[in-house]
């Protein structure tokens, strides 16, 4: 009875964490992809179309159609890279630079009151226990998973193979 009583409890805090997705893609962050690709331009500076794709962690063909919707909203400019024209150096506009710092002012004042009502010490032990959950999830579900801490280990979880 214990495990089917742990389980209910597991299924509701799964529950609690798609609704707590739900208030922080749709209710505070309007657009999370296109914040994110401009926050990595923005703190990169000039960057290539190969290492934006890297820090996105997604597909090169992905990268090239984020970055063409971002270019034709006049966000981003691309161009041939001095030394070889096979990379496309990426770099923000200034209506990309200050999109990104609005969104960044906008994403502070919503973290701020998302985490009003825990204590730091509160805050930490949430940190904590969430990093320990996302770890664990890299192991066992995560494609490119490059670390495994040691529950992996604990379940003599195999490699994946290429």
């Amino acid at each position: 009875m214990l495990e089917n009583e742990n389980l209910e409890q597991k299924t509701r805090v799964i529950f609690l964490m798609e609704k707590y997705a739900h208030y922080i893609f749709h209710r505070f962050f309007e657009k999370p992809g296109r914040d994110r690709a401009l926050r990595i331009l923005y703190d990169s500076g000039t960057i290539t179309q190969k290492v934006f794709a890297e820090k996105m962690n997604i597909r090169p063909s992905s990268a090239s159609d984020i970055l063409a919707k971002m270019e034709s909203e006049g966000l981003i400019t691309r161009a041939c890279h001095d030394d070889d024209k096979r990379n496309i150096n990426i770099t923000l506009t200034e209506n990309g630079k200050k999109i990104t710092e609005e969104v960044s002012l906008k994403q502070q004042a919503a973290v701020k009151q998302m985490m009003l009502s825990l204590t730091a010490e509160e805050l930490t032990t949430l940190e904590t226990l969430m990093n320990k959950l996302l770890s664990d999830w890299d192991c066992q579900f995560g494609e490119e998973a490059k670390l495994c801490g040691p529950h992996d280990r604990k379940r003599g979880k195999k490699k994946r193979k290429k």
